[in-house]
C-alpha cells in the first residue's frame, strides 16, 4: 500500500508452474489522482530517466511517465529484493519497449502499462515472456475498437456476459498485451492477434488466440478498468490469485475515495 506522500500500490508475487520448472512474476499497480504524489516519485528516477523527464511539458504525459516508471521500479525491486528504486534504470527500446538495466542483475524482463492516473507493471524472467495492458472501459472509444475486431471477435462479445463496451475493451487489452510480448506494438494490424475463444474462471476471463496458440491472456476488471496479462499457455497460472488482487485493488480504490472524498470514476 502507499503512504500519504506516495501513490497507493497493490503488489503481488505469483507463481507460474511449467511442466519441468516453476517460475515467478511480480506485478505492481499504483494509482492516485494527485499529481503531487506522483511528483514525489521523481526522487527514484535514474539520472538518465530524470534527464528525459525534464523534457516533458504536459501534465498528462508527466503523470503517465511517472506512473509507469514507479510501477515498473516497484515490480523490479520486489522481484530482485532491491531496496533502492533508483538503482533500477528502465530504458526504452527501439519499439518503446521497457528494458531493465541493473548494476548487479541482467536478463530481467518488464512490461509496463498506464491509463489515466494508473500505472501497472509486471516483472518476469527472460525464460517466461509476458505482457500487460490496462484500459478504461468507455463507450467513447467503441467506434475505433470495433474497427480492430474480426467477425469472430464480435460474435464472442455478443455471446458473452459483458456489455459491448466492456467486451471490446477486454479483447483490445488482451491483444495489446500479446503485442508487447512480441515487441511489435501498433506496427502490426491487430486483427493478426485475433481472439478465437474466451472462458471465465474465478471471475477472471481467459482469452485464446487464433494465430498464436502458444499464448493465452487472463483479464480482470476493477472499477471501470480492464487489466490483461498475456503469458505462455504451457505454464499454469492460479487465477484465484488474480481474483484476490482485483479485490485488493477495489478495496484500495474505495479507501482512497473515502479518505480524500474523491470520485474514483475520474481516476
Amino acid at each position: 500500500m502507499g503512504s500519504k506522500y506516495f501513490p497507493e500500490t497493490s503488489m503481488l508475487e505469483f507463481p507460474l508452474k511449467g511442466m519441468e520448472k516453476s517460475y515467478k512474476a511480480h506485478i505492481c499497480l499504483c494509482y492516485t489522482p494527485s499529481l503531487t504524489q506522483y511528483l514525489e516519485t521523481v526522487k527514484y528516477l535514474h539520472s538518465k530517466e530524470l534527464e528525459y523527464f525534464t523534457t516533458l511539458k504536459f501534465e498528462r504525459r508527466i503523470i503517465s511517465y511517472l506512473a509507469g516508471r514507479y510501477a515498473g521500479k516497484r515490480a523490479v525491486a520486489s522481484f530482485l529484493g532491491e531496496e533502492n528504486y533508483s538503482q533500477v534504470y528502465i530504458e526504452s527500446g527501439i519499439f518503446n519497449q521497457p528494458i531493465v538495466i541493473h548494476p548487479n542483475r541482467s536478463n530481467i524482463q518488464l512490461s509496463i502499462t498506464h491509463c489515466d492516473y494508473i500505472g501497472a507493471a509486471i516483472t518476469f524472467p527472460e525464460a517466461l515472456p509476458m505482457g500487460i495492458d490496462i484500459e478504461r472501459i468507455s463507450s467513447d472509444g467503441d467506434a475505433v475498437l470495433e474497427t480492430q475486431m474480426t467477425i469472430r471477435e464480435k460474435e464472442l462479445i455478443q455471446s458473452s456476459t459483458y456489455s459491448g463496451t466492456a467486451g471490446l475493451t477486454l479483447l483490445w487489452t488482451a491483444k495489446e498485451a500479446l503485442s508487447k510480448i512480441l515487441k511489435t506494438g501498433i506496427t502490426t494490424p491487430f486483427k493478426v492477434f485475433e481472439v478465437s475463444r474466451i472462458e471465465t474462471k474465478d471471475n477472471v476471463v481467459i482469452s485464446y488466440f487464433k494465430n498464436f496458440p502458444q499464448y493465452c491472456t487472463v483479464s480482470f476488471m476493477f472499477k471501470q478498468y480492464v487489466c490483461s496479462i498475456t503469458y505462455p499457455k504451457i505454464v499454469e497460472l492460479d487465477t484465484q490469485i488474480l481474483r484476490d488482487l482485483s479485490i485488493d485493488i477495489k478495496n484500495s480504490f474505495w479507501g482512497l475515495s473515502h479518505r480524500k472524498n474523491l470520485d474514483t470514476s475520474k481516476i
